[in-house]
């Protein structure tokens, strides 16, 4: 029987190998050019002499350009495999200048390419390169015969050195499965895989101290060994922090997860970095064992934080058909008495130029405007729960109404894992809200409960999983000319399917429903009632406008919501997609939608700008039953999906 028996690194490892080789050389000769300046004047030389002559230009260095040809592999992946592998194939547009070289290169390729074949399981492949000069291009044809697949056969995991491994530590199941192909790479991820396992049972030194490979030409298999040196069962020592400024270091300890004492897990360290990167308050954050265990495998634990600038101020522009430009400011502080609190101050200016909504008794001819201030402290009364307080003041004057309001709101925000957030607190405001035929006073005070999901892979550009959020608010009747207490109910979810399994080629999709019960329409101040339209909501119909009207041409809201939305994110290339879209979506008088208004549809297409922050979005939507008089289309500006 013929065996063959080696130690991997394996010449199959293919690309780093590959990598490392770099260019081969292909015979290329070079010469220092001659200096071709005059001579230096000697003294009492004749200064009449005549000049020496101007340099000769050499011609250009010639070239062989060159065809490769392969055949005898019928197989797409083996083929793309040969031809990442091939140094004639990558430095093909680089020609060599003479036959020579070109036949160096070939030379080289035959050793890239055995190694490229028995990286895929072909260990008794041919492989003949032929060169011919005598064509112009010159023909370089590679004739391969792949043979028949190798095939693992046994898989062997033991301790080095004699001992045993851990019991609690399957063996089985690490990708080598007898029968199937011996790839290299498979080698490797079974290698990997089996140090997984003993590093989530707290074995986090194991290592491989050797791997033997045998193929067995005689039945065409693979044997494969793999000798592990385990290592201590790591327990958790003391934790060092390292990094913090002004951050309160109790702060990031109330966000590790682990006890001194407790069997290393590596997914309690990588959940404590995303907790403490969640307070929003460093740049990076990387947790880590020490180098080297403990006695008894007692292992310090070491955090390594850098703070973030505490302070930052930004500013932005937005645009709209219906609104024209808006514009935005604010200021903020990331740490503003060493707890992570987030302070922000913003102002918001809307219909600063071109807003085609106009002028009417119900406005103040004065363009929008929202002062507000928001504080947030994490980790209030409990890890994970922060308080959050908004304070605002705003004049604004979408075409349904216009008001002046002062709100407050306090609430508690708890993640309850890596999916929901739960948030319930107290709200209260006071304001005047206009129509054209009425004006009313407004004093309420509400109590919003809320729950959202995100299960989606990214916050502003999500390529595949879920979104689902629930806000109800009990809203009471604190003096003004309200009488009736409403409560107001949101559902909304959407859902994101990665088509070519890349993020090229998205399908999502949207769904929204809002109930108020307890009160008529008319008891309702319009600035809490229902209303669709807009780039967020149904696009191609301006803000407010896709659903009833009153007698006056504005919109009446209602105590009902339906949106329903649907687009296709298309990535052209890496930075740049284009979005084709259909929204719909109205509102009705009654409680519940009973479909007693036609939805409203507009359809559109948007390109998107990808960014390292979000894609930006623009997006021209058509209103495809408008009531007449409408606009014919909409424009809309923003970062991030629209939904």
């Amino acid at each position: 029987m013929n065996r063959l028996a080696f130690a991997l690194p394996l010449p199959p490892l293919l690309l780093a190998a590959l990598l490392l080789l770099g260019r081969a050389d292909d015979g290329r000769a070079q010469e220092a050019a001659p200096s071709a300046g005059p001579a230096d004047a000697l003294p009492g030389a004749d200064a009449s002499a005549p000049a020496a002559p101007p340099p000769v230009e050499e011609p250009p260095e010639a070239k062989i350009p060159y065809e490769v040809e392969l055949t005898g592999v019928e197989d797409d992946g083996l083929r793309d495999t040969l031809n990442a592998a091939s140094t004639l194939v990558e430095l093909k547009g680089d020609p060599p200048p003479s036959i020579i070289g070109l036949e160096r290169r070939a030379d080289t390729d035959r050793e890239r390419l055995q190694a490229a074949l028995r990286s895929a399981g072909y260990y008794d492949a041919r492989l003949d390169i032929r060169v011919d000069g005598a064509v112009q291009p010159a023909k370089v044809a590679v004739a391969v015969t792949p043979g028949p697949i190798y095939h693992f056969k046994t898989v062997r995991v033991t301790a080095a050195n004699g001992g045993a491994l851990p019991s609690d530590v399957s063996t089985d199941g690490l990708g080598l499965t007898a029968g199937e192909p011996a790839l290299a790479q498979k080698v490797l991820d079974g290698e990997s895989a089996m140090l997984d396992r003993l590093g989530h049972r707290g074995y986090a030194f194991a290592k491989v101290a050797d791997r033997q490979v045998v193929v067995d030409h005689s039945d065409r298999s693979m044997d494969v060994a793999y000798a592990i040196t385990v290592g201590p069962l790591v327990r958790y020592g003391a934790t060092r922090i390292e990094g913090l400024d002004r951050v309160d270091e109790e702060l990031v300890r109330g966000r590790l997860g682990w006890r001194e004492g407790g069997v290393h897990d590596p997914a309690v360290l990588d959940r404590a970095r995303q907790d403490v990167a969640k307070l929003e308050a460093f740049d990076t954050v990387r947790v880590r064992l020490a180098e080297e265990p403990g006695p008894d495998g007692v292992t310090p634990v070491i955090v390594t934080v850098a703070e973030r600038k505490r302070r930052f101020i930004g500013a932005g522009v937005n645009y709209s058909t219906q609104d024209g430009v808006g514009a935005t400011a604010y200021w903020g502080h990331r740490n503003l008495f060493g707890g992570a609190e987030q302070l922000r101050v913003g102002v918001e200016v809307g219909r600063v130029a071109g807003s085609s909504g106009g002028t009417s008794s119900k406005g103040n001819d004065l363009p929008d405007l929202r002062f507000s201030v928001n504080f947030r402290k994490p980790d209030f009364l409990a890890v994970k729960q922060s308080l959050v307080m908004s304070f605002q003041v705003v004049n604004d004057q979408p075409p349904a109404y216009s008001r002046v309001a002062t709100e407050l709101t306090g609430k508690l925000e708890r993640q309850i894992n890596d999916q929901l957030t739960v948030s319930y607190g107290v709200t209260g405001e006071r304001g005047r809200v206009k129509t054209e035929d009425r004006t009313y006073q407004t004093s309420y005070v509400g109590v919003p409960l809320g729950a959202a999901w995100n299960g989606t892979d990214d916050l502003l550009n999500p390529t595949k999983g879920e979104r689902a959020s629930l806000q109800v608010t009990p809203w009471f009747p604190a003096g003004g000319d309200s009488r009736s207490p409403f409560t107001a109910i949101q559902l909304n979810g959407s859902y994101y399917y990665d088509m070519a399994k890349d993020g090229r080629y998205v399908a999502a999709a949207r769904v929204g429903v809002g109930s108020i019960v307890g009160a008529s329409l008319s008891d309702i101040s319009p600035d809490h009632r229902f209303y669709a339209g807009g780039g967020g909501s149904v696009r191609g119909y301006g803000f407010q406008k896709a659903g009833p009207r009153d007698r006056f041409d504005d919109p009446s809201g209602g105590r009902s919501l339906l949106e329903l939305g649907a687009e296709v994110r298309i990535k052209v290339t890496d930075t740049i997609g284009v979005v084709p879209f259909v929204d719909a979506g109205t509102v009705y008088d009654s409680a519940y939608p009973d479909f007693s208004e036609p939805l409203r549809i507009g359809a559109g297409l948007g390109m998107r700008y990808y960014t390292d922050f979000g894609p930006l979005r623009v997006d021209v939507g058509i209103p495809l039953n408008a009531p007449s008089g409408d606009a014919r289309w909409q424009l809309y500006l923003s970062l991030g999906q629209a939904f």
